[in-house]
């Protein structure tokens, strides 16, 4: 088992229209998780999955959380009590475990 961050995931509802107006949703929290990041770059991104996305991170779960896709903002507190976010840009797989590549915002 990974345990080595409790990582919140942030979602975005979708938006609504109102009076004609397209008004975005918000981003909100959806749960924690337990999970473990590792630096990770572009170059091994293309070299072992065959995409060339900019990240700086790869986190493994587990398990397959359905509430993480392309877009998810995770959110953590580093050592220092620095408050960092995460954009999910790639999910290479997701069977019984997940590998999520990421870049810090």
């Amino acid at each position: 088992m990974f345990d080595d961050y409790k990582v919140g995931i942030y979602n975005k509802p979708p938006g609504t229209k109102v009076g004609g107006i397209f008004i975005p949703g918000t981003l909100a929290w959806v749960k924690d998780i337990m999970c473990d990041m590792q630096p990770y770059s572009r170059a091994l991104l293309l070299k072992n999955y065959g995409y060339d996305i900019e990240v700086n991170y790869r986190i493994y779960i587990d398990y397959f959380e359905k509430n993480i896709k392309i877009g998810t903002i995770l959110r953590y507190t580093d050592k220092y009590d620095k408050e960092v976010s995460l954009e999910v840009k790639a999910i290479p797989w997701a069977e019984e475990y997940m590998e999520v590549m990421a870049l810090e915002l």
